[in-house]
């Protein structure tokens, strides 16, 4: 009876985490969602603290990442118990480091941001789901992302967890319990002033830059609802064409009219090839130079018999000066790793054809502005908005079709996430999809406008150059690799210490 309870519990704390992001967002609830589960980490054996830990790492990604069930329940269910290793790997660590002691509660944090470095890493790396991220409405700490990334955040979230938890499995200890308590609040109190002060510079700098703002605009017109996997959704004949293109048309001009010199459609805006459908690229390139502004465009690009999912740059003169292809790729969305061997994934409508990575980042510049562009899912990858500050980019823009998820929480989470590029690299950072959300962010990661799922809108924001040189565009993942070191260190300590005190034994 006292296993079933406490692998209840583990499975209840994974999907309180899981509240504290969107769609309910109730972030503060992250700061103590995790206290069940490791108080069983604390206490139980060793085969229930490992059982319970993938619980709640499942109940948690399953529900957080509820939407991969659009693409089939296998796929939902196998992702949800991958990605739970990580609660089982962060209570292993947990249980060599420290054990017994209240070094448990430090440890944990490092053992923490350790796993989640390690799920980022590869091709099949993801940081969906990161603690961190669901601290974006916490203004002040959310700073913290411009000197440690989204892993410091994580790790303080998960540091206070630990500590109540310590707190209460050793309680009949009186007052040396709170101890790490107390230490964990006056950190994150600490925190949260650095955060501050940061932002108070950022705002300065914003308030101090006499150069004239470029007006930006979104185009979201939420006109394809049932894509299917595999598919770039683009309509089959000229009608249907036309008609995509005359909603993109009405929205560019409303952006227009509101002054915007630059305007975004979003991933897989174009309806067919651009560089080769003369009915789209005139009526693209006819539009831009009505209205004289820039137009970035997402959509397929054909070349050497490979396919490629682009941004386009059109000039004021009608002119296609630059195109962005996609890099980072989505494993079994945009191309099938193994297809040969895997023939049973037919069920699950993979594309019949892959998509071709890209030959590597580059900028994209208009109206004088260089922009670092990033295709759907490479928004949540840090290391490449990262990469584009440093080759110059003054702005972050996302073109996304967040249309395969519906009216599913993805589309939130996604832009969540992105507030901390922004946060990150300092800069303005604008998200336009074809079903929403889209929007633009500032660089303290606030949303300063924004158009809610199936919405058809456009809007505009004045966006500025880079405002903030942020210690995290110059050290990058230093503090994940410091938690690292730390882990491992500490491991190797801890089973050097255990020989030895065996051998005296």
């Amino acid at each position: 009876m006292r296993t079933a309870v406490s692998l209840a519990v583990c499975a209840a704390s994974g999907l309180l985490l899981a509240l504290a992001f969107p769609r309910a967002g109730w972030w503060p609830l992250a700061w103590v969602a995790l206290v069940p589960w490791l108080a069983v980490v604390f206490t139980a054996r060793w085969p229930v603290a490992v059982i319970g830990s993938w619980l709640a790492g499942f109940s948690f990604f399953s529900a957080l990442m509820s939407w991969i069930a659009i693409f089939g329940y296998l796929p939902w269910a196998l992702l949800a118990l991958i990605q739970g290793v990580i609660f089982v790997a962060a209570a292993a660590l947990v249980r060599i480091i420290a054990p017994r002691s209240a070094w448990r509660v430090l440890a944990v944090g490092v053992a923490w941001v350790t796993c989640e470095f390690a799920l980022g890493l590869g091709p099949f790396g993801i940081t969906w789901g990161q603690i961190g991220h669901s601290q974006a409405s916490f203004g002040a700490l959310a700073q913290l992302a411009a000197f440690g990334g989204v892993p410091a955040i994580s790790f303080l979230v998960v540091t206070v967890n630990a500590a109540v938890a310590h707190a209460l499995v050793e309680r009949e200890k009186g007052l040396r319990a709170y101890a790490p308590l107390l230490y964990a609040a006056a950190l994150v109190a600490w925190a949260a002033a650095l955060g501050s002060a940061h932002g108070r510079l950022v705002q300065r700098a914003l308030a101090a830059d006499t150069a004239p703002p470029v007006r930006v605009g979104i185009a979201q017109p939420s006109i394809r609802y049932g894509l299917e996997i595999g598919q770039s959704g683009a309509p089959e004949t000229i009608e249907q064409q036309r008609r995509e293109l005359a909603a993109y048309e009405q929205l560019t001009r409303q952006a227009a009219a509101r002054g915007a010199r630059i305007i975004i459609w979003p991933e897989s805006a174009v309806p067919g090839y651009l560089e080769y459908e003369s009915v789209i690229r005139d009526t693209i390139t006819s539009l831009a130079r009505e209205l004289g502004v820039w137009l970035l465009v997402g959509g397929p690009a054909y070349e050497n018999d490979c396919e490629y999912n682009s941004i386009y740059v059109i000039s004021p003169q009608g002119l296609i000066t630059g195109r962005y292809d996609k890099v980072h790729l989505v494993p079994f969305g945009e191309y099938v790793p193994w297809r040969e061997h895997l023939p049973f994934l037919s069920r699950y409508r993979v594309r019949a054809r892959d998509v071709t990575r890209g030959a590597g980042h580059r900028l994209l510049r208009a109206n004088g502005l260089s922009f670092g562009p990033l295709i759907c899912f490479e928004s949540v990858f840090p290391y490449i908005s990262r990469h584009e500050a440093a080759r110059g980019a003054q702005a972050l823009v996302v073109a996304t079709n967040d249309a395969w998820f519906l009216r599913t929480s993805a589309a939130a989470q996604h832009l969540q996430i992105g507030r901390f590029r922004a946060i990150e690299e300092g800069m303005y950072f604008a998200q336009a999809a074809g079903t929403g959300v889209s929007g633009f962010v500032d660089p303290l990661g606030r949303v300063i406008t924004s158009l809610g799922i199936f919405e058809r809108g456009a809007i505009v924001a004045d966006v500025r150059p880079r405002a903030a040189d942020t210690l995290y565009r110059r050290v990058g993942p230093a503090f994940s690799l410091a938690c690292v070191l730390a882990a491992f260190g500490w491991v190797i300590g801890a089973l050097i210490l255990r020989r030895a005190r065996r051998r005296r034994g």
